[in-house]
């Protein structure tokens, strides 16, 4: 069996956004294409029920005002690779992709 991999997104201070406000944190750690504000990477699952974590840090801005609002922070996720299913010769049923 192959091990699932998941696409996820972690995107902080969303609602402050949504209203036109800069953000107060940055990721640490965020690779060169994402935003200060957003975290992106790959996840492999080694198999069914099986667990695996990322630990994510962000760290605040310096002079930030509103330090009373909670930091929201969203998550997006998708199995990763899950294209059309490929027709095999011989096969009745083309191999089934992960769903979440």
């Amino acid at each position: 069996a192959v091990p699932a991999e998941l696409q996820f997104v972690l995107d902080a201070d969303t609602e402050r956004r949504r209203r036109g406000q800069a953000p107060r944190v940055s990721f640490l750690g965020r690779g060169p294409a994402d935003p200060e504000h957003q975290l992106s990477g790959t996840l492999e699952l080694p198999r069914q029920h099986g667990r695996a974590c990322v630990t994510p840090t962000f760290q605040l801005h310096e002079g930030i005002r509103d330090k009373l609002r909670p930091i929201v922070v969203t998550l997006a996720y998708g199995i990763r690779g899950t294209g059309g299913a490929r027709q095999v010769r011989g096969v009745a049923l083309p191999p089934l992709p992960p769903a979440l």
